[in-house]
């Protein structure tokens, strides 16, 4: 089960890594509420592997993690190597760097590293 705080909102630990990548491996999209542990509130869509018709632009590929922030952004993070916060706050928040992307980036590289296991 994933970890959460006093509110009953998500928060990064080993456990919500694991947990969001073991549905992911099923093939079954994730969404959590999640919190930076401050002040931030997420609606985070996570999915792996989806079904492609057409040509992808911006480098995307079908076997990537699909990371939505809802009413922010979307992007599609390879598997291969662990993101930097600058990374995706350039791909999610349109460069917007703060302490809440860096916490999300924790998120994000925790739940790629359970998926390379």
């Amino acid at each position: 089960m994933v970890n959460f705080d006093k509110y009953e909102e998500v928060i990064n630990g080993k456990n919500t890594y694991r947990t969001i990548a073991d549905f992911l491996l099923i093939k079954e999209p994730v969404i959590i509420g999640w919190t930076d542990e401050e002040y931030t509130h997420y609606d985070i869509l996570f999915n792996l592997g989806c079904q492609k018709f057409g040509m992808l632009q911006r480098g995307l590929k079908q076997t990537d993690l699909y990371v939505s922030v809802m009413s922010i952004g979307s992007f599609g993070f390879k598997l291969d190597s662990e993101k930097h916060p600058g990374y995706v706050a350039e791909k999610l928040f349109h460069g917007k760097l703060d302490g809440s992307v860096e916490k999300l980036t924790e998120l994000i590289n925790g739940v790629i590293n359970e998926l390379k296991k």
